[in-house]
């Protein structure tokens, strides 16, 4: 039996939980989820629509662009959902909470499985070198074509914001516990910490439209710099 070390296991645990093929799948977010409480014709209907958001923009799709691809009548459509945009949104819905979950399983596995301030660090790293990936810019702007979509529909909007707190309620509750074993310094506020954490793997997506990238390797750096000197406790 071949045992691995912190670095190596985080490696190799933060790799498959964040794996998936560049620009397609990332994130193992359009893999094929058990729905036994949803109508089969509605799953269809809803898997349609994601496959559809891979290769189009939302503005691109149309009705008969998903009853082509499903093979499902229009009266079908519209008897388990309002319109096309309910049927997009319940799509982006439903990758947007794998996301949130697969987020807190990167995190909980980290923190559960770390024995010193040290571990936790070395899991962010990893968790940074995954996230800021060039390989993840797709990934990067649907989250944040979702939340602009969020923004202006209400209907949206209000589901996305319950995913959300569930996502940072998680993390705050993970990030105290790790205060509380004297990993993380306990003289910040541990809900902060959550935001920060979601916003630095969000926010690369601003250099990502730049016709000139920072280079990936130095923005890293910085972010795992301010990490381990304004989060992680000294030991």
């Amino acid at each position: 039996m071949v045992i691995l070390d912190y670095d190596s296991r985080m490696a190799v645990q933060t790799s498959f939980l964040l794996s998936g093929e560049p620009e397609t799948a990332d994130l193992g977010l359009d893999s094929d989820v058990p729905r036994s409480t949803i109508h089969p014709t509605k799953a269809a209907l809803i898997d349609t629509a994601a496959a559809l958001l891979r290769t189009h923009k939302v503005h691109e799709i149309t009705v008969d662009m998903v009853l082509a691809e499903s093979k499902i009548s229009k009266g079908s459509l519209y008897h388990h959902f309002e319109d096309l945009s309910d049927l997009i949104e319940v799509s982006m819905l439903e990758r947007y909470a794998r996301w949130v979950e697969v987020s807190v399983g990167v995190m909980t596995q980290i923190l559960t499985s770390a024995n010193s301030a040290e571990d936790i660090y070395r899991g962010l790293v990893e968790v940074t070198k995954q996230t800021q990936s060039p390989d993840r810019k797709s990934e990067r702007l649907y989250r944040a074509e979702v939340l602009i979509m969020a923004a202006a529909s209400p209907r949206l909007g209000a589901q996305i914001a319950i995913l959300q707190q569930e996502l940072t309620d998680e993390l705050t509750d993970l990030i105290r516990e790790a205060q509380e074993r004297g990993f993380y310094k306990k003289n910040l506020d541990p809900k902060a910490i959550a935001v920060f954490i979601q916003a630095y793997t969000l926010g690369k997506v601003i250099d990502d439209v730049s016709a000139n990238p920072v280079d990936a390797e130095s923005y890293a750096d910085l972010i795992n710099t301010i990490i381990k000197d304004v989060f992680i406790e000294e030991q």
